[in-house]
This record gives structure tokens, sequence and C-alpha cells, in this order.
């Protein structure tokens, strides 16, 4: 399984970066930097990264919320380094608003882009319905790397999913309970179902939010309980190659996209 976004590098001391890895079994886990709320961010995030770089495990890293760099260091921030980037987070700041708050995506946002471009993915996943739209105007490829499809602010509509899809970018299905209204693996594997009804089975992957947030379905909160969420999928009639394109495939071919656009 590859999981778009779990926060265990914001949650953990460095020195327990590679046992957690370790304690991960066979998934490739996407270890997400987010920065909000971090003091002297850009240090913490330099020293994060270099300390997963030395893990031969951690294949994927992202960052979480890029509004602790200035125009100026955002010009040479080597945004290469990440599979995806979010501009910023739950509320407003200088480039984006924010998933809880009403700002739209401004004039410096958009440079901001600009220099991402080509470097990594663009996070949509905590912008609100408004900055949602200015970003996927901006941005050269996105993902929405942890998100539910209820009507939590959080969470992105119909609509929102259509315009992902059109792009060819991927969604990641978050585990929280409060942006899916799923208490059991049970119901998540429902979630999952009403999406393929939808939208085909090309483009959702799992971004858990593991370490991201307790609100957790009772038999989902880790990777141990992968098995019981396929279980569950197996029941729904799915077939093992459907399975394996929302647990693997999907996040697979688009990390690829990614490290094949890097060495053209």
């Amino acid at each position: 399984m590859i999981d778009l976004h779990n926060d265990y590098p914001t949650v953990l001391p460095q020195e327990k970066f590679a046992e957690y890895i370790r304690s991960c079994g066979d998934n490739d886990i996407t270890a997400v930097i987010w920065t909000t709320e971090q003091e002297n961010a850009k240090s913490v995030v330099d020293s994060i990264t270099s300390s997963l770089t030395k893990i031969r495990k951690v294949k994927y890293v992202a960052l979480e919320d890029v509004g602790f760099l200035s125009e100026s260091e955002a010009e040479s921030f080597p945004f290469e380094r990440y599979v995806y980037c979010s501009l910023g987070w739950n509320y407003n700041n200088a480039y984006v608003g924010g998933a809880l708050d009403d700002g739209r995506l401004t004039a410096a946002g958009r440079r901001l882009i600009e220099f991402m471009n080509g470097k990594c993915k663009i996070d949509l996943a905590h912008t609100n319905e408004k900055s949602f739209y200015d970003v996927l105007d901006a941005a050269a490829k996105v993902i929405c790397s942890h998100t539910g499809f209820n009507k939590h602010l959080r969470s992105i509509d119909d609509r929102r999913i259509r315009a992902i899809i059109d792009r060819n970018g991927i969604i990641g299905l978050c585990a929280v309970t409060a942006f899916t209204d799923a208490h059991t693996a049970r119901e998540l594997a429902e979630v999952i179902d009403r999406f393929i009804d939808k939208f085909g089975a090309n483009n959702l992957a799992l971004g858990t939010d593991f370490n991201g947030s307790i609100d957790l379905p009772e038999n989902f909160k880790g990777y141990g309980d992968i098995s019981t969420l396929h279980g569950e999928l197996k029941r729904f009639g799915y077939s093992d190659v459907d399975i394996e394109k929302i647990f693997t495939t999907n996040a697979k071919r688009f990390y690829e996209e990614i490290e094949n656009e890097r060495h053209l």
C-alpha cells in the first residue's frame, strides 16, 4: 500500500523516524512535514528533510503549508525535494485561503505556484472552495492528498472531485471520521464504494492522515488494519485488481509521473 499522507515527521522525534518506518511493514508512507505551528519552520523543515533522506525506505516526502517562506525565499527553495506541497493550511496566509477561512489565492500565491510548477505537485487538501479553483487554474499538476467527501469544510464535493480527475490528479481518502462519517472500516469501504460508483477507480488512493488525527474509525487506526479494509471491499465485490488500484497502483503511477517529469 502507498499512503499519500502521514504526519509522523511532525509528531515523532527525529530519532524515532526509522523505527516508525520499520513498524509500517511493506507499506510506502508519504512523510508529511506540517509547518503551520512550528517555530523557526524553515530550519525545522531543513532538519527533518535531511533526517528523512538518510532513511533508505523513505521514498516520499511532502510539505504541508509553505506559508513560512517569504517570496524571496520561495524563489530559491528546493521544491523538487518534495512530491507535493500545499500553499497553506486551514486558515488564510499570505498566499492562499484556508479550508476553514474565506480567503482567495493572492497575487503572491500565484507567483509562488509559478516557482513550484515543474518541481512538485500542488496539494489542494486545505484550500476552501474559492481558493481551490484559483489554485487549480494556476497549478500545472495537482493532488488532494487527504480529504473526505461529506459536508465538512475540509471535505470536497463532487464538482471539485471531477475537476481534479479532469486534470488527471489524484485524491487521497482520509480516514478521519469528521470528514467521512465513517466510524468503522466497513463504513469507510462504503465511502470508497460510493466514490467508485460515481467516478471510477482510477483516481482514488488512500491518504490516511495517520498521526495527524485521533478521530479515526474504531478498527482502522494504523497500517495493521489495512487488511480489514481490504476484506470489507472484497465483501462489496471488488476484485483484487481494483483494490490494488486504490491501495497502491494509482498512487504509484502518480508518483512515477513526478519522477519522469523531473528527468525530462
